[in-house]
């Protein structure tokens, strides 16, 4: 019975996602439906008899609560200060200075496809500080698809390299990172030098080295022929825009090193936490712009940037994780998680079967919905009692679907990024996924292997 009420439900949310309803809206309905025929059913009560109000639709609203105050005190502030904290660094010009440094050297290079594989692997390192797949792609149009073009690379090739380094969602300050890490119980540097860094290295040569083979071969089969285009550089000037300071560059990285600094691994006798991090880089980012600028209220001004940063995010991520939790709760009250798990234990699939059905799942949710956060938001709260049934730790499950919904963005031709970076170049979003598809499944394969092999 359990599944005849589902199998709509869930077919509903996935059509009003991909249709471009509110996801945050749509689970929390859908979550709603799910307890309430679930209480009507008989089969568990929305809330304990200690925490009931007494009137079962007041207890919908009663869990919500719940969710929200419980969300919004501990994940919620990370994610919305992870934000902040991005809007400022773009706000200062931080961001660009970083992606500018880092660039410099690799236009020295003069083999087009190999400068094309090095700049691979040169911007994953960038996304673990600029954390905005879509504003890393931007800044890369700006900096470095000019000198992949005046090198001679055609525009799928250039674009495709720039669109998919947010495919390895990796470091302290991203949001899916953050949440899965909050999942499995682990702290995020715990999550990333422990689980992460491990599975990214290998994922990202391999990605790295198929961006070499795929887009010299794409090219040849579109007639194209790297030594007729050098010197096709696109200009970009704005005589009225100052180039940020390169010692700004320094700034996004104050968190990622705070955290390693003050971490098991180095000084343990002190405390830091990821929000304080961030505080602390911002507050250097103000005094750094009070000595540039001289301008006291202008330089704190950029404060209401970090502040505005925060509240972008609360709608679409934060959002999103409460209308996620209240729709996993529904499923696990009607049954619905049980019945999947039964299912695969009947069927004989063990952790590894599920742990690549559901990091599938995901990959497929990010392609038709064009967002990494919303496909894995929508699903990771599930991930630590599949696990728990499965006798495996909830990052077992947790991690391979973190990649998978980073991974599956870069293959959608509906995500921002691969759209904005696509309609800079004037290419189809089309060919800017077919560029970057092999890549990615590549890597994604590579990635699962080693996971079964190392934490499964």
């Amino acid at each position: 019975m359990d599944i005849l009420i589902v199998i709509p439900v869930v077919a509903l949310v996935i059509y009003a996602i991909v249709k471009n309803y509110s996801a945050s809206a749509s689970l929390a309905i859908a979550g709603i439906v799910l307890l309430s025929a679930a209480a009507l059913m008989g089969i568990k009560d929305i809330l304990p008899a200690a925490k009931a109000t007494g009137f079962i639709p007041f207890d919908l609203f009663q869990l919500m609560n719940t969710v929200f105050s419980f969300r919004m005190a501990s994940l919620g502030l990370t994610i919305m200060a992870c934000g902040g904290f991005a809007s400022y660094m773009s706000h200062i010009g931080a961001s660009e200075a970083l992606v500018r440094l880092a660039v410099k050297p690799i236009s020295r290079f003069r083999s087009p496809y190999m400068v094309l594989a090095l700049c691979y692997l040169l911007s994953v390192v960038l996304q673990m500080f600029v954390t905005s797949a879509t504003g890393l792609g931007l800044l890369l149009m700006v900096t470095l698809y000019p000198v992949l073009r005046n090198i001679g690379l055609s525009p799928a090739s250039a674009v495709a390299v720039i669109a998919s380094p947010a495919a390895f969602e990796i470091g302290v300050t991203q949001v899916n990172a953050n949440f899965a890490a909050s999942q499995s119980g682990l702290e995020i540097t715990e999550y990333f030098l422990d689980y992460q860094a491990w599975i990214t290295v290998p994922m990202a040569l391999v990605a790295a080295a198929l961006h070499f083979v795929w887009q010299r071969r794409c090219d040849l089969k579109d007639g194209y022929r790297v030594a007729e285009h050098v010197g096709e550089g696109i200009e970009h000037t704005d005589g009225d825009k100052k180039d940020p300071a390169p010692a700004y560059a320094l700034l996004p990285m104050i968190p990622f090193f705070l955290l390693l600094i003050f971490s098991k691994m180095m000084v343990s006798s002190i405390k830091m936490n990821l929000v304080m991090a961030m505080l602390i880089s911002v507050f250097a980012g103000m005094f750094c712009e009070v000595i540039r600028t001289r301008k006291m209220k202008q330089s704190l001004d950029g404060f209401d940037q970090f502040l505005n940063g925060m509240g972008a995010v609360f709608g679409p991520v934060v959002g999103l994780i409460i209308g996620a939790e209240i729709f996993a709760t529904g499923l696990k009250h009607i049954g619905a998680i049980d019945s999947l798990l039964g299912s695969a234990q009947g069927l004989g699939i063990g952790a590894a079967g599920m742990t690549l059905f559901m990091a599938m799942l995901i990959a497929v949710a990010a392609i038709m919905m064009g967002s990494g956060n919303a496909a894995f938001l929508s699903f990771a709260t599930l991930a630590p009692e599949v696990a728990k049934s499965f006798g495996v730790p909830a990052v077992a499950m947790l991690l391979p679907m973190n990649f998978a919904a980073s991974m599956g963005r870069s293959m959608s031709p509906i995500s921002a990024v691969i759209m904005a970076c696509a309609g800079i170049a004037k290419i189809s979003p089309f060919e800017v996924v077919k560029r970057t598809s092999v890549p990615m499944i590549g890597a994604f394969v590579v990635g699962m292997a080693l996971h079964l092999i190392l934490f499964v």
